[in-house]
């Protein structure tokens, strides 16, 4: 079998097309073409084709798993199930986390500063961000440390007590937002606190 073809493919640069006996077979990064020294009229055996083809697989993967990383901030928990959702061998899917984190693609301190400072501008409480926390598989330390460090939980309360008491459904009925504040993670004595400033006869 013989590599009649490598082409550099339109839609990513970084790689190239290659073809043996005049149909694609795989695809290369540029570094990987350089380290193995692939290059036309080369001859290749069964064995070494599905090498590459393997080689050409797991690229593939890597680019895809890079470009959902890079959406957004994300903790490795949520790209561990991301690549079990993909099927990805274990060894080979702890080589990627290795290489994402090693990269700073991939860092649960900053996924959780992130969430945070997302949840915190809609008025979330403090104990409902460090269950989401927990759930994408940040450690414990990493959450008290950044929940720490984060807008007051007071004045987010309040905020939301300034909010919410002006609603119909909370207009005289503080009792009732005592309740839905409460659902939502925040400490009793603190609602109590924040709502005796917005309600009289509280």
């Amino acid at each position: 079998m013989k590599i009649t073809v490598i082409k550099k493919q339109a839609r990513n640069p970084q790689r190239v097309s290659v073809f043996v006996d005049g149909k694609y077979s795989f695809s290369l990064s540029l570094d990987e073409l350089v380290k193995y020294k692939v290059k036309k009229n080369d001859e290749l055996s069964e064995a070494e084709v599905k090498k590459f083809k393997k080689l050409s697989a797991d690229g593939k993967l890597r680019q895809r798993a890079l470009e959902w990383l890079l959406t957004r901030p994300h903790s490795t928990r949520e790209l561990k199930d991301y690549l079990y959702r993909k099927k990805v061998e274990p060894e080979h899917a702890q080589k990627l986390i290795e290489e994402f984190g090693d990269r700073e693609y991939l860092d649960d301190r900053r996924y959780a500063k992130w969430l945070v400072d997302l949840r915190a501008r809609k008025g979330k409480s403090n104990r409902a961000i460090a269950a989401e926390l927990f759930k994408k598989g940040v450690s414990r330390e990493i959450v008290d440390e950044v929940l720490e460090k984060s807008e007051g939980e007071s004045d987010r309360l309040n905020a939301l007590v300034e909010k919410k008491s002006k609603l119909s459904r909370y207009a005289n009925k503080p009792l009732k937002l005592v309740k839905y504040l409460t659902s939502q993670g925040f400490d009793y004595q603190m609602v109590k606190e924040s709502l005796a400033k917005h309600y009289k006869d509280f």
